[in-house]
């Protein structure tokens, strides 16, 4: 038993040495990967919908974008495999999504020699969910630009400041072959490679930054743990129902975090974090305004800064 243990110790060693992830970090919600065919039950689901999108776009399914791996979508399939020369099996595996995103014209930055290294300096990254782009700036000037996708609507990527917390090397799958964690406090989210390339440049994921392979692995080594990440874009609207505190964690927060930063104080970053910077905003707040010294967002406070 104890030979046992010891191997599987020096197994978890070597695989986090190297830098292949076991990490439970990696329980992200856009994991899902399978190899989709016609079967019953009928399979169904975001990866289902992906692929009707894009068969759509290209003219080959016609129907209603139901998210579900119908006899429809199975026919779409195999037209698609007929026109471009491949196995005509009805089923979407691997080579299939590579194919889609070529006849789509999906395809990854081009990188120049000298941008191959990491770069010198200060590194930011800002995600336009607008303009699906991932845009990296070094000591404040643009220096790249690589397409994304974003969260879908019902899943929109987390929009506010964030740090970089984890890295992983990845073999591939839904997450690609790079996973960059964010700390996020409501989620797990980060920015990946994917195995399903025709969907950059959509909003797609379940609300992580999906990034060509290739481009994922360029971004990785510019990288590091507490990198800033500035994502922009929609969202959902926030309702606060309760008094904030310090210490206290969540969308509710970040919304507090924003108005003060309106009103003309320093909260820190918008990470949804009742930290020590937020608290010394709320602290001046109060103070200017007359409210109770206690250092609780209350429904006075969040009254005047026009929440409720």
């Amino acid at each position: 038993m104890k030979k046992i243990i010891i191997f599987i110790l020096i197994f978890c060693f070597v695989l986090t040495s190297t830098g292949l992830a076991i990490d439970s970090e990696l329980n992200c919600d856009c994991q899902e990967y399978r190899k989709l065919s016609l079967q019953e039950p009928r399979l169904k689901g975001n990866d289902v919908l992906e692929l009707q999108k894009e068969l759509k776009d290209l003219g080959f399914y016609e129907d209603e974008l139901t998210s579900i791996y119908d006899w429809n979508t199975y026919l779409a399939v195999k037209e698609f495999q007929k026109e471009r020369g491949l196995s005509v099996t009805g089923k979407a595996e691997k080579h299939l999504w590579l194919e889609l995103a070529k006849a789509l014209g999906k395809k990854p930055t081009t990188i120049q020699v000298d941008k191959k290294s990491p770069p010198e300096g200060e590194v930011l990254i800002v995600v336009d969910g607008y303009a699906r782009q991932l845009i990296v700036y070094v000591d404040g000037e643009k220096y790249q630009t690589f397409p994304v996708a974003i969260g879908k609507p019902s899943t929109k990527s987390p929009v506010g400041e964030w740090t970089v917390i984890s890295k992983n090397v990845r073999r591939g799958g839904a997450l690609g072959v790079r996973w960059i964690r964010l700390n996020v406090p409501w989620g797990n989210y980060g920015i990946h490679g994917t195995n399903q390339p025709g969907s950059i440049g959509r909003a797609a994921s379940k609300g992580c930054i999906r990034m060509f392979n290739r481009d994922v692995k360029v971004l990785y080594p510019w990288v590091e743990v507490g990198t800033k990440v500035k994502i922009i874009g929609r969202r959902d609207p926030i309702e606060i129902t309760h008094n904030l505190r310090p210490h206290q964690a969540g969308k509710d927060v970040l919304l507090l975090q924003e108005k003060l930063r309106e009103y003309g104080f320093n909260a820190g970053r918008t990470d949804g974090r009742f930290g020590e910077q937020t608290i010394e905003a709320i602290k001046e707040f109060k103070y200017i305004y007359g409210l109770q010294d206690d250092l609780i967002g209350d429904k006075n406070t969040l009254y005047i800064l026009g929440i409720e």
